[in-house]
């Protein structure tokens, strides 16, 4: 919690006014990683929170309603959806909005889903703060006066978002105007060390308490081991350094980014929301192939998507990892729900394109090398097709003689 307080900047308890204790006032670690531990964390406020009683107006009846419904602002990761489903939830998915090229939460669409389902029967709210660009931070601080409003449980995946000072004062700012009951964090993707850990922390120590009584069976301390070897290793001074450098580095890195996709022909997808995860777009990479007559959009949008896709493996084949390629028009069914344009976290975003993230522990070696990758990689991808597309046009024209 020290670290978080003075290295992330996350405010603590508030030892005159408990009812203004910022978000990493408790804590617990635990031996797993980010969803499992939120799947822990719903299903410790399951058990918390009693069945609430309502007698109709209709007749003189008293029913029971059970809270099994978690409201989920849309983000295309399924590790948080598999952790709703995995506490014995029911998972309903709230709709983003776009603002220019930045996909972000949709407040009203929020609100309205809460009245449509009967918010008695609404355990919690989970929102995000880290997340692949387009998609920007939830707006957490409008959610938590929601979650205030209509008595609702907030919860945060703050993956990887401790090393950002943007949302971390998003976060404090929450706590102060709303609600919010967890929030939790990843320790690989935050201090450098091994998968396998996640923090949880909270205004209420009870929920922390209820978190720790709820873990089954013994547990691993080698996640703990780690973070605390790499705390003292760093030191609050080694830390804050990483921290400033990421954050001194991130201009360089969008510029940068922005070159190379001017070069080619593509655009910096602009999205001032989100100062971890950036985007190009990829439109160029389809415009060889052009849609045929008797062609549907989608059935045009699935072919293009093989070839876009394509471009990830060349990426990969040069070791560069982390980058997100999304071709438009995708969809994925997770349980009950189909998403449309999956991965982009919205139905029908307008651009193919590729991420990449500037986080924690990188240096300014490591980022020149992957743009020159990345550059390599993108006229590799381009000449090859080129060659495709002609002998596709070469074999058409034979067959029309």
């Amino acid at each position: 919690l020290d670290a978080i307080q003075r290295g992330s900047g996350l405010k603590g308890k508030h030892s005159k006014l408990p009812q203004e204790n910022g978000p990493a006032s408790f804590g617990v670690l635990l031996p797993l990683c980010t969803g499992m531990s939120m799947a822990l964390v719903l299903s410790s406020l399951r058990a918390s929170v009693s069945s609430s009683s309502a007698s109709s107006n209709d007749e003189e009846t008293t029913t029971t309603v059970t809270k099994d419904i978690v409201l989920w602002s849309r983000i295309d990761q399924k590790s948080c959806y598999k952790a709703i489903q995995s506490a014995g939830l029911t998972c309903i998915v709230v709709p983003t909005k776009m603002q220019g090229d930045e996909v972000t939460t949709d407040i009203q669409a929020m609100e309205q889903t809460i009245q449509m389902h009967d918010p008695r029967r609404i355990l919690a709210i989970v929102t995000t703060t880290s997340c692949f660009a387009p998609r920007v931070p939830d707006r957490v601080d409008d959610v938590a006066k929601l979650c205030s409003t209509y008595d609702i449980a907030h919860v945060i995946n703050h993956a990887y978002g401790l090393q950002c000072s943007v949302t971390n004062k998003l976060l404090n700012r929450a706590c102060v105007v709303g609600r919010v009951d967890a929030i939790v964090c990843s320790t690989d993707k935050n201090f450098l060390v091994p998968v396998g850990g996640a923090l949880v922390i909270s205004p209420q120590t009870k929920l922390i308490q209820t978190v720790s009584k709820t873990y089954a069976g013994r547990a691993n301390s080698t996640p703990i081991i780690d973070l605390f070897m790499t705390l003292l290793s760093m030191g609050l001074k080694g830390y804050k350094q990483l921290l400033d450098n990421r954050k001194t580095m991130t201009q360089e890195f969008q510029t940068k980014l922005a070159e190379i996709a001017t070069k080619h022909k593509e655009r910096l997808l602009k999205c001032p929301s989100n100062t971890i995860s950036f985007g190009i777009t990829l439109d160029s990479l389809a415009n060889g192939r052009t849609r045929k007559d008797d062609e549907t959009e989608d059935e045009y949008l699935k072919s293009i998507s093989k070839d876009i896709s394509y471009f990830g493996s060349i990426l990969f084949n040069r070791c560069v990892s982390g980058t997100r390629v999304v071709p438009r028009g995708e969809s994925k069914t997770m349980g009950q729900d189909t998403f449309l344009g999956f991965g982009s976290s919205t139905n029908s975003y307008p651009h193919a394109y590729m991420t990449a993230a500037c986080a924690i522990g990188l240096d300014v070696d490591e980022m020149d090398d992957f743009f020159q990758r990345l550059d390599k990689s993108l006229k590799e991808y381009k000449t090859k097709q080129e060659k495709k597309y002609a002998k596709q046009l070469k074999q058409k024209e034979q067959e029309q003689k």
